[in-house]
């Protein structure tokens, strides 16, 4: 909130600049089964900072609120040419929030059961690189030379990215649901309603196509994209395009710096039976974050030379399948940095879920906790 708070106070002025987009009826808007007008009946009227001192309250909190400024108009016309988004009925929220939710159960209670038995998740010691599936383990033999064949490093940081992924999307998902409920039972406004906000996350397409870029940029929950702002401020006072590379970088930069110092957060003040301080965990979480603007800056660069020797670079099939390699060797190297810290923490010591229905199908107990 408080990173927040110093990108609306400092590098905006919203009082001046932002408009809120409100949704309102046309008199002969035909309506859906959630009481919302159709497609191509939407009509949006444009509030700047009211007068009056009650709807001033409701201008501004709804505004706290919006980390990603939907249906705001702020002047920056990268922004503005994207409002108003269109809004999801409560019907489909609710449904799309179910398929979340449960493909989320089935990512945790697989990745969980991974975990548990694999000594690089609790030892510091072990090694990112010994045999995978470890040697003790009790999965089934089948499946086991299936998994003997994909690289450790690569499995090993791949799980703690899919649960991450997992958590975020079950966390923005079900619990949102009561609150989709009483908006639409008119208790609740529907500009604070989540069926009216962006989805969470983007087409994982993005991510073949520009890499890093397209993974951060488009595909991964885009709640913190207000960071950049700081970059792209001061960018302006330089009189540097925020368009061009240096501008994008000075972008890049302050999202992950302060996305760093953010995520410092996970770490508690006074951690019990760690063998490291709580500034030493706090420092390997917000350098993963910190080395994935390195990591788009070489990106970038690396791009620039394709482009340049090959011309048909950006048209190649091969192009997709070799940013995929990138983006999955990048995060190889980085993601241990996050492991670490949350390895002393003991965060895989219990599995996120009290049952585990793939464990059951094993023949285990279902009940976990």
């Amino acid at each position: 909130m408080i990173q927040w708070s110093f990108v609306l106070l400092v590098c905006y002025d919203p009082r001046t600049i932002f408009s809120r987009l409100r949704q309102h009826q046309t008199p002969d808007a035909a309506k859906n089964e959630d009481n919302q007008n159709i497609e191509g009946e939407l009509a949006y009227r444009q509030e700047p900072y009211p007068t009056a001192l009650s709807q001033r309250i409701s201008w501004v909190l709804t505004l706290l609120i919006s980390l990603r400024l939907a249906n705001w108009k702020t002047g920056e016309a990268s922004h503005d040419r994207k409002q108003p988004i269109k809004p999801l009925t409560r019907t489909a929220f609710c449904r799309h929030a179910v398929y979340l939710a449960f493909q989320s159960f089935i990512i945790l209670d697989i990745t969980s059961i991974l975990v548990k038995e694999d000594p690089y998740f609790h030892i510091p010691s072990a090694s990112i690189h010994s045999t995978w599936p470890p040697p003790s383990t009790e999965l089934p033999q089948c499946l086991v030379s299936v998994l003997s064949v994909l690289p450790p490093q690569l499995m090993r940081t791949a799980i703690p990215a899919i649960q991450a992924y997992a958590l975020i999307t079950q966390g923005g998902s079900l619990p949102t649901i009561h609150i989709v409920m009483l908006s639409g039972l008119g208790l609740w406004p529907d500009e604070w309603s989540p069926h009216t906000w962006p989805i969470f996350f983007g087409p994982f397409s993005a991510v073949s196509q520009t890499g890093l870029r397209g993974l951060w940029g488009t595909w991964w929950h885009q709640t913190n994209r207000y960071l950049s702002t700081p970059g792209r401020a001061l960018a302006k006072a330089l009189s540097i395009e925020t368009r061009s590379t240096v501008g994008y970088m000075l972008q890049i930069v302050s999202a992950f710096s302060l996305s760093g110092i953010m995520h410092m957060g996970l770490i508690p003040p006074e951690p019990r039976g760690t063998a490291m301080t709580a500034m030493e965990m706090r420092l390997y979480v917000g350098s993963f974050f910190w080395m994935q603007a390195l990591g788009i800056g070489v990106e970038l660069g690396v791009v620039r030379i394709f482009r340049r020797i090959l011309p048909g670079w950006s048209v190649s099939p091969l192009r997709k399948a070799g940013t995929l390699m990138w983006v999955m060797l990048w995060f190889s190297c980085t993601v241990p940095l996050l492991v670490v810290p949350f390895r002393e923490l003991g965060y895989w010591k219990y599995p996120p879920l009290p049952i585990s229905v793939i464990g059951w199908l094993l023949g285990r107990e279902c009940w976990t906790w």
